[in-house]
């Protein structure tokens, strides 16, 4: 026992300092890991963080889960109205039309994923960019009245979507292409088959574009009202075109942006068709085939054909209610 018990003594010493050591450095772990991670704050943000749309969930929800893009689209439940919209589109033209009520009934559908050049009707899109950009930046419309490039910023959105001025549209254009955010928002709300140079779109991104206008999903209220307003203002040939329906749906308003060009030929048209408590979506866009006889005046002729029966089945369904 005298020859053992030294032994046995320096084991069990040997033992609690091995467990002081361990709880030691287990306590020293647990404290290093509660710190926490330093992050690094700079006295300006960068315009890209300022202006680009986020890329993590933000206060507010994307466009893309809300009612404008979330409705089904069903059925149209009225076959004649096809058959008379289908028999005015004249032959030797490429049709692109869509139209869909704001329950998201599809109404009328021809070559709606197809590519292509929308003329003046992509300045929409480039209107709800740029006024994002601005609504972002805290301005308000009084506000860009103020100030711009060489013009103020509400002096040349009315001339691109008022007058469909070439010159406030490339300025425009150009103010929000920087640092990418033109193609940022239109990714962020859905628009992914609408593009620049050269310009392109197709008719479910342009109705999604007229669907988040009259849901206020992209834009503030304020700006929202402005560009609707831009929209509505009375221009020459607003009697024209899918203008022709308001001759017979005098108590409706129709916020709407024409594309027509020459070279290459395009006639078109699109626009939020409100009648009280009822809206549609309408997108129709002519443009002469590859071997196609088709004028200008007769692609034209086509779609205010267009127009005058879709008005009349408007007006229709406006009696039935």
């Amino acid at each position: 026992m005298k020859t053992l018990l030294p032994s046995r003594l320096r084991r069990i010493c040997t033992m609690i300092v091995v467990l002081l050591i361990l709880s030691t450095a287990l306590q020293a772990c647990q404290m290093a890991t509660s710190f926490p991670t330093p992050t690094i704050n700079t006295a300006e943000e960068s315009p890209t963080q300022i202006e680009t749309p986020p890329t993590t969930k933000t206060s507010e929800p994307s466009p893309t889960s809300q009612t404008a893009t979330a409705v089904p689209i069903t059925a149209t439940p009225a076959q004649d109205i096809v058959k008379d919209l289908d028999e005015v589109l004249i032959d030797g033209a490429n049709w692109y039309v869509g139209i869909e009520t704001m329950d998201g009934e599809r109404i009328y559908a021809r070559d709606t994923e197809e590519i292509f050049f929308p003329a003046s009707m992509i300045k929409i899109p480039i209107a709800m960019v740029t006024m994002k950009i601005l609504e972002y930046r805290g301005d308000t419309v009084q506000d860009i009245h103020n100030y711009g490039i060489g013009r103020n910023f509400s002096a040349l959105l009315e001339a691109m979507v008022v007058k469909s001025e070439d010159g406030a549209t490339e300025t425009l254009e150009n103010f929000a292409n920087g640092y990418g955010r033109l193609r940022s928002y239109l990714d962020w709300w859905g628009l992914k088959h609408t593009f620049f140079y050269p310009r392109r779109s197709t008719v479910e991104d342009l109705l999604l574009a007229l669907k988040l206008i009259n849901t206020q999903s992209t834009l503030n209220e304020e700006y929202n009202k402005y560009l609707l307003e831009m929209m509505s203002t009375y221009t020459e040939n607003d009697e024209t075109l899918l203008g022709v329906m308001m001759d017979e749906l005098p108590d409706c308003v129709f916020y709407n942006k024409r594309g027509t060009m020459a070279s290459p030929m395009v006639v078109a048209d699109m626009g939020i068709l409100a009648c009280g408590d009822q809206t549609w979506y309408l997108v129709i866009a002519g443009t002469p085939t590859g071997l196609g006889t088709a004028s200008y005046e007769g692609i034209q002729a086509s779609i205010e054909d267009f127009g005058r029966v879709f008005g009349t089945y408007v007006q229709a369904q406006l009696n039935n209610n």
